[in-house]
């Protein structure tokens, strides 16, 4: 061959020596491609599905990741805002987060109750509820939500205990003697409540309704202005909290007959309870509680629960709750779902007996 001219036969040689190593290469890599997928296809189910769900599983697990708002529906300074705002600071250190108060009060509770109850379900908003929210379940037919559906109970927190308290010039010294009383001056005796629907006013319902007896109902604007009228002589019976009443009994100018819960109060041990005291079944117990909206993961709901449960045992926040006339009484959601439903079924119940109108 001559010098420059290109050996045909040994390039055909070559292209097709080039060709066939591509090919091989080719089908080297779709081979094991297609094996790669043959064995994902044959996976267990169990190992695809937690596959999926790594990467929810990884974001639940770093709650809580912002403030954490606790929705108080009373006006400060009741009860229920004393307990919250005593509980954040703790539950703060141990939820690592800002824990906010936020009161949204109105409507008999159900403005900040329903606020909760259309929440997201992520753990960063609270229901501080209360005796208030059966109350408003027994008397509102037509509530923005369904309580027992929409929110979930985490925590029983403490519970508030009521007393029978009577002006120190009245003659009756026990229970027994103000049935008499009662029974003896049908309709002449009045007695003080912060309004219709509240706990106190219904306590007194429930009192006549099991003695037969019937006493004017005086509504006030709160419970200050009605303790007031009691002392002055105006109003010849309460049923207010422990706490409220207290200093006026150790200053001698208000006589406790009985306190209205179902044990004992350990702020006033001597005190007998209603129905210790000769009405067999008498209970109005005031209590606070932890709710969440439906739907919240079960691994946020047990860290809550650890984080209350801990605060509610630290000695110094038990005595602080002593000593607003709240008493300490951490339990769990079953006990708590089961005192909003026996009061529910209570007060419903003394409303029908009494034909009273509180929509």
């Amino acid at each position: 061959m001559r010098s420059g001219m290109i050996d045909i036969h040994k390039y055909r040689h070559q292209i097709k020596s080039r060709t066939m190593t591509h090919y091989r290469s080719t089908n080297a890599t779709k081979s094991a491609v297609s094996f790669a997928l043959k064995r994902v296809v044959q996976a267990p189910y169990w190992f695809l599905i937690s596959l999926l769900l790594i990467g929810p599983t990884t974001a639940r697990a770093a709650w809580p990741e912002k403030p954490i708002r606790i929705v108080v529906p009373f006006v400060p300074g009741g009860a229920a805002d004393s307990a919250a705002r005593l509980m954040a600071p703790s539950l703060q250190k141990r939820l690592g987060q800002p824990v906010v108060i936020e009161n949204r009060a109105g409507a008999g509770a159900t403005i900040g109750t329903s606020a909760v109850a259309t929440s997201l379900p992520d753990g960063y908003t609270l229901l501080l509820g209360s005796a208030s929210n059966a109350i408003s379940n027994a008397i509102q037919s037509k509530l923005p939500y369904v309580f027992e559906r929409d929110l979930v109970p985490v925590m029983l927190v403490a519970e508030i205990p009521g007393v029978v308290v009577v002006p120190s010039k009245l003659p009756v010294k026990n229970i027994q003697e103000l049935i008499a009383y009662a029974q003896a001056h049908q309709g002449d005796i009045s007695y003080g409540s912060p309004g219709y629907g509240t706990s106190v006013h219904l306590a007194g319902e429930l009192f006549q309704s099991m003695t037969g007896t019937s006493m004017v109902h005086v509504p006030y604007k709160g419970a200050s202005a009605a303790m007031t009228d009691l002392l002055g002589m105006r109003l010849q019976l309460m049923f207010p909290a422990l706490a409220a009443a207290q200093p006026h009994i150790q200053a001698g100018n208000l006589r406790a007959l009985a306190v209205t819960t179902r044990k004992r109060s350990v702020i006033a041990p001597d005190l007998p309870t209603v129905h210790e005291a000769g009405l067999a079944g008498y209970e109005v117990g005031g209590w606070i509680g932890f709710f969440v909206p439906k739907g919240l993961a079960p691994e946020v709901m047990t860290a809550l629960q650890r984080a209350i449960e801990d605060t509610m045992k630290d000695e110094e926040m038990r005595r602080a709750f002593f000593k607003l006339g709240i008493e300490p009484t951490p339990a769990s959601a079953h006990v708590l779902r089961e005192k909003v439903e026996s009061d529910t079924r209570r007060w419903e119940q003394v409303i029908k007996n009494r034909k009273m109108d509180l929509q």
